[in-house]
């Protein structure tokens, strides 16, 4: 194998690192908007959750509990129990 064509290998191999690179950061780029779109939208549910709550009359905090409740199920979070402090 002469130099040109090991040059040309090196650079094709190069060629297709970068093509991959930049598809790699475009396939990034999309799925951080689409997570980002989707935050957003479980925002407006569970700040809904929280309005429509209070609105029909339940108590503040539990309105918020649902709301987090919400929020939580929608982006797949477990819901962490911490245990009450005893007055």
């Amino acid at each position: 194998m002469g130099d040109n064509e090991q040059n040309e290998e090196t650079e094709a191999a190069g060629g297709f690192e970068e093509l991959i690179s930049g598809i790699e950061t475009e396939m990034n780029a999309q799925r951080l908007h689409k997570q980002g779109a989707f935050a957003v939208t479980a925002a407006r549910i569970s700040g809904t959750v929280l309005t429509e709550a209070m609105a029909a009359g339940v108590p503040h905090e539990l309105a918020k509990d649902m709301a987090a409740d919400t929020w939580n199920s929608i982006m797949g979070f477990q819901a962490i129990e911490l245990p009450h402090a005893e007055d």
